[in-house]
């Protein structure tokens, strides 16, 4: 016998264990209809856990971008923000600011908005080292919104550094063709989804155009005169806007030189209706006599998504997670806005790939419970018992589920990649009772009792294999070091998942066998032994 075997004889008086073991034993029934509550309490539980794509990340670092209304001049959007830039180096100390970086309209060789001009400024800021580096940022951020909400007709959107996306969390595709139509219900949506509490810096990507002198040419009239429209527009682009003459050579670069008109010849729109179409020829024409100018808007952008014009409503997660935005924003949008039937809107952002990655996280963890089964039934040589250790996993997802339900983590990539990581370690525990419990069974040992002295035996390398687990990975589930909100989840789910499952396996996998080697006994009159 091993010294566990002789221990246990010599005591004479079965353990705490050995005790509840055959409670079990006695009582099967209760013990299965116990673990499927546990389940059907995890599929309950785990349906109401918020979700998102990666936890956020904070690393004293965000960017406020403000807009003013399209049009504004370069020098009257510095003046206007002057203040707010002011009082934020005043009170740099107070808020915990290192570093204040603004940007006053736009770098026309590194743009990456369409809505981007002299109206728009960036203000990047550096926070201080923290202990709390979350609740440093909420805190900046709030000032600093009270801050812009003074300066009237003026937008601004917080965006954070995202690690694996470069998408919005939230952002709502409305599909049409129409312009006007698009703009029309981007900012109804708008108008609703920044009442919503659980969305913030809502904002469309199609907005107000710039201010434009539009040119609308008199065919006939051109004709008549024996002119070219596409003569006639160039002329007129060349004279306002400028055309390139020459290029001076500057030792390490070469310096285009524009021709274009003077300034006061070009200020108002009647002076570039006196412009002459026609060059060199004995009677001057002038512009206005051959087309009609006026004062319009031009669109801010074009946007086409699989061939189709579409118009972006983008928005930041504010008091909730982002499944639970992304299903007030459904909602709200489905009941507050009549849409017609050429016209509709789906989610995007980051939900999309939260969805798509979910499905791959599906089938990834699906196939790591079909190869770990295979392997088993390999080593077994049975295709029952194997069966009995992978109701491990379950019981191991019940301790997931509930860990995260009472920390409030949210569902995500990261949580996914533990729950498959769990696939593979719970079944060490059931293996080891399983395999032991076969081994005494082969040398004439009773069914009950070859249960019963197995885990008797097997419980201290169970329990100090799970405790290494677990003080292994503490570390990096008390969340120190940057970074920490992305590994985090992840030990915490392996953690809580990994202790229900130990517990739990104790019982109901012993239970599980006993039931399955009485069955087979019964049916086909023979015993299931592993030689």
């Amino acid at each position: 016998k091993s010294k566990g075997m002789e221990s246990a004889d010599r005591s004479g008086e079965p353990g705490p264990y050995a005790k509840l073991l055959g409670l079990a034993l006695n009582r099967p029934a209760f013990v299965i209809f116990g673990a499927a509550a546990c389940v059907a309490l995890t599929f309950v539980v785990g349906s109401s856990l918020d979700s998102e794509l990666l936890p956020e990340v904070h690393q004293s670092e965000f960017t406020i971008e403000a807009s003013m209304p399209v049009g504004t001049p370069l020098d009257v959007t510095e003046d206007g923000l002057r203040d707010v830039e002011s009082t934020l180096l005043a009170r740099a100390d107070e808020l915990g600011i290192d570093s204040l970086l603004v940007m006053y309209g736009f770098d026309a060789s590194n743009m990456k908005r369409s809505d981007e001009g002299e109206h728009s400024a960036k203000f990047r800021f550096l926070l201080e080292d923290s202990k709390s580096p979350k609740e440093s940022e909420e805190r900046v951020i709030t000032e600093v919104r009270n801050l812009f909400q003074r300066i009237p007709d003026l937008n601004i959107r917080v965006t954070r550094p995202v690690l694996f996306s470069s998408k919005k969390p939230i952002v709502v595709q409305i599909n049409g063709e129409d312009l006007d139509e698009l703009k029309s219900f981007s900012d109804q949506a708008t108008s609703i989804l920044t009442d919503s509490v659980e969305m913030a810096d809502v904002e469309p990507t199609l907005r107000s155009g710039a201010p434009e002198v539009q040119i609308t040419y008199d065919r006939l009239q051109i004709i008549r005169h024996g002119l070219s429209i596409n003569t006639v527009a160039g002329q007129v682009r060349d004279l306002v806007k400028g055309s390139e003459a020459t290029r001076l050579n500057r030792k390490d670069r070469r310096v285009p030189i524009v021709v274009r008109l003077d300034e006061t010849d070009r200020e108002q729109v009647l002076d570039i209706g006196k412009l002459t179409v026609n060059p060199g020829a004995p009677t001057a024409i002038p512009l206005e006599s051959i087309a009609e100018l006026s004062i319009g808007e031009g669109p801010s952008e074009i946007r086409r998504i699989d061939g189709k014009r579409v118009a972006l409503v983008q928005a930041n997660i504010g008091g909730g997670s982002l499944g639970a935005a992304v299903e007030a924003a459904k909602n709200l949008l489905s009941a507050q806005i009549e849409w017609p039937l050429y016209m509709d809107f789906l989610i995007t952002g980051q939900n999309k790939e939260w969805e798509q990655s979910r499905g791959s996280l599906f089938l990834a963890l699906g196939l790591s419970l079909f190869l770990v089964y295979v392997i088993m039934a390999s080593q077994f040589e049975s295709i029952l018992q194997p069966l009995i250790i992978m109701f491990s996993i379950p019981m191991a997802f019940i301790g997931t589920v509930i860990g995260l339900a009472l920390l409030g983590i949210n569902l995500s990539v990261v949580v996914f990649l533990g729950l498959i990581m769990l696939a593979g370690i719970v079944v060490n525990n059931a293996i080891v009772l399983v395999d032991y419990t076969n081994t005494l069974r082969s040398r004439g040992m009773a069914l009950r009792e070859a249960i019963v002295t197995a885990g008797q035996v097997r419980l201290r390398p169970i329990l100090m294999t799970t405790a290494t687990t677990v003080l292994g990975l503490l570390p990096m589930a008390m969340g120190l070091g940057e970074g920490a909100e992305i590994r985090s989840p992840m030990a915490i789910a392996v953690i809580s998942g990994l202790l229900t499952s130990t517990f739990l396996t104790l019982i109901l996998i012993p239970t599980l066998y006993y039931l399955l080697v009485q069955f087979t006994e019964r049916v086909f009159g023979s015993v299931v032994r592993s030689d």
